[in-house]
C-alpha cells in the first residue's frame, strides 16, 4: 500500500513528540507546497478539465447612471451571475447578484446614460478552478487548434480597445482582473477574445496548485517515494523547532537541521527526475502542427492547416 498523507505526519510525531499534532500536520503540508513550488509542471499536478461557455442571449433592461442595480421584466435568471452584461457595445459589466428575474448587481456603477434597451449577456471570460496553477494547453475542436492564454489585455486594448469583435467562439483567452464575483472572488480571470456567442466547450489541461493534503491522500507513480521526501522535509522544520518556554524540543539541532534540508532538497530532484521519466510520452508524440495556433492576425496559412472556413478566420 503506497503511503498517506496521515502515515507521514505520524511518523514525523514519532522523531518529535514534543511538538503539537496541528504543527507536525502544517510542516508536512509545507514540505508538500515546497515540492510543487519546486516543480510546478509536474505530471502528477496535471489534471484536465473544460471551458463550457454559454451562449449569449439579449434583455430589455432598464439602467440607471452611477448605480449598480439593473432591471428588467422578468428576464434575469440565477446562472447569470458572474457573466458579462454590456449596452450596444461598450463598456461591459459582470453581474455580481442576483436578486430575482427582475433584479440584478453590476460589479461597478453604471458610467454610461441612463436609459432602457436591449442588451446583451454573454460569457465574456473565464474563472480559473479553485486549485488552478496554470495552464498547460487548451484545445479548440471545433477549428483543430490550440488557443492562445499568455495574452494580456493590453494587447487586445490595442487591437479592439471596444471590444467590436464577437465570433461563435474565442480564439484567444486574455489575463483579466481577478474575479470580483463573491462565489470566486480573487481568483485569476481571463477574457475571451473575440466576445463568443455561441455555446462551446474547450477541452484543457492544467498544473494545479497545492492545496493541503486531505488524510487519506495516498502518494504514487512519481511521488510513491515522496512519503520519504516530506517525511525528511518536515523533520527538517521540526528539528529548527526550539519548542516552548515550558517545554522545550529534545529534537532542536540546527546542524540537523541543515543536513535534513539538504536531504530534502536532494529528493525533491529525484522525484522531479523520476516524474520526467513517466511524464506523458502520447504528448510528446502528439503532432502538434495539426494544431497550430490562432493567432492575432488572422491570415490564410491557420485556414489551410485547420478546417476553418474563411469566416471563421475573418
Amino acid at each position: 500500500m503506497p503511503d498517506t498523507y496521515a502515515d507521514v505526519w505520524r511518523i514525523v510525531k514519532l522523531h518529535c513528540p514534543a511538538a503539537p499534532t496541528f504543527l507536525v500536520r502544517e510542516w508536512v503540508n509545507d514540505a508538500w507546497k515546497t515540492l510543487t513550488r519546486m516543480r510546478p509542471t509536474a505530471n502528477f499536478l496535471r489534471t484536465s478539465a473544460a471551458i463550457t461557455i454559454q451562449a449569449a442571449r439579449t434583455v430589455t433592461a432598464t439602467y440607471t447612471i452611477n448605480s449598480p442595480t439593473v432591471t428588467s421584466v422578468g428576464e434575469f435568471v440565477a446562472g447569470d451571475v458572474g457573466r458579462q452584461f454590456r449596452v450596444s457595445t461598450f463598456p461591459w459589466y459582470t453581474i455580481i447578484a442576483f436578486t430575482d428575474a427582475n433584479t440584478v448587481t453590476l460589479d461597478r456603477n453604471y458610467g454610461e446614460d441612463s436609459g432602457s434597451s436591449t442588451a446583451s449577456i454573454y460569457d465574456g471570460v473565464f474563472v480559473v478552478p479553485v486549485d488552478f496553477g496554470q495552464f498547460d494547453i487548451i484545445a479548440d475542436p471545433y477549428n483543430q487548434r490550440r488557443l492562445a492564454f499568455w495574452i494580456s489585455q493590453d494587447q487586445i486594448n490595442l487591437l479592439d480597445p471596444t471590444r467590436q469583435s464577437g465570433d461563435t467562439g474565442p480564439r484567444l483567452l486574455a489575463t483579466a482582473a481577478p474575479s470580483q464575483v463573491p462565489a470566486t472572488l480573487g481568483r485569476m480571470t481571463y477574457e475571451y477574445w473575440p466576445r463568443p456567442t455561441a455555446a462551446r466547450s474547450y477541452p484543457y489541461y492544467y498544473f494545479k496548485q497545492a492545496q493541503n493534503l486531505a488524510e487519506t491522500f495516498a502518494f504514487s507513480g512519481a511521488l510513491a517515494e515522496a512519503g520519504n521526501v516530506l517525511q525528511t522535509g518536515a523533520l527538517a522544520q521540526a528539528a529548527n523547532w526550539p519548542g516552548t518556554g515550558d517545554k522545550p524540543n529534545p529534537y532542536f539541532n540546527a546542524g540537523l537541521a541543515a543536513r535534513l534540508k539538504k536531504e530534502f532538497e536532494d529528493g525533491v530532484q529525484l522525484v522531479s527526475l523520476r516524474d520526467d521519466d513517466m511524464q506523458g510520452s502520447d504528448y510528446l508524440r502528439v503532432n502538434w502542427d495539426r494544431w497550430p495556433l490562432a493567432d492575432l492576425a488572422y491570415n490564410d496559412e491557420s485556414l489551410r492547416s485547420t478546417d476553418a472556413t474563411i469566416a471563421d478566420l475573418y
